[in-house]
């Protein structure tokens, strides 16, 4: 899809984990110990049908929120209220698959599905990022940061939702972040594109570069 000239970086967002302690943290050892993590990328990318519901269990906090995350990275659930935003806004991109989650005592937590992203996968743009240096703690070793997220537009199918790669992760449209934000959705994370910040650390462990 051709948006040279039109794409306003701005009124694009990076959802993404926002590493909070008291929320639910999701893990499939104990409960599904035949999942590999190709096929867990597979789910996350719908590329990968399922016989039965995926079994997730918590192992971490105790809260249940509108986003859950594991620490298998591709492995996200939404609750139904999240599901049925996406549905009745016809947000496009993305797609479900079935899963039953159990709380920190084995409890059933009804209400959520595995969340997958089917919008196109971008090729991160590096060369519109600055390179910035930040420090850990004041006298710390200084390390370089990417700052701003872009992506070749051409890759962009227009979803709603879609994937950058190269750590570049799950992006949304002004959208959806409007209909989140509205909503009170909890437990995301959504960073404006330009606002981004990503380790040039990673640039080593790149298979695309």
């Amino acid at each position: 899809m051709s948006t040279s000239g039109r794409l306003d970086y701005n009124k694009m967002y990076r959802l993404n984990d926002p590493i909070a302690s008291k929320p639910l943290r999701l893990s499939y050892e104990g409960y599904s110990d035949w999942l590999t993590k190709e096929q867990a990328i597979e789910l996350f990318r719908g590329r990968l049908a399922l016989n039965a519901p995926l079994k997730l269990g918590a192992y971490m906090g105790g809260k249940a929120t509108d986003f859950l995350w594991s620490g298998l990275v591709p492995l996200v659930c939404i609750s139904n209220r999240v599901f049925e935003l996406l549905r009745m806004n016809n947000i496009t991109g993305w797609t479900t698959y079935p899963v039953e989650v159990y709380g920190r005592r084995g409890e059933p937590l009804p209400g959520y599905h595995g969340f997958a992203v089917t919008g196109s996968e971008c090729r991160r743009d590096r060369s519109r990022s600055q390179v910035i240096t930040k420090q850990a703690v004041p006298g710390g070793k200084p390390f370089e940061m990417y700052k701003g997220l872009y992506f070749k537009e051409e890759d962009w199918d227009g979803s709603d939702i879609f994937r950058v790669s190269s750590y570049g992760g799950t992006i949304v449209t002004e959208k959806v972040y409007k209909i989140l934000k509205r909503a009170k959705v909890t437990n995301v994370k959504l960073t404006s594109l330009p606002e981004v910040e990503l380790q040039v650390l990673l640039d080593k462990y790149d298979h695309d570069l």
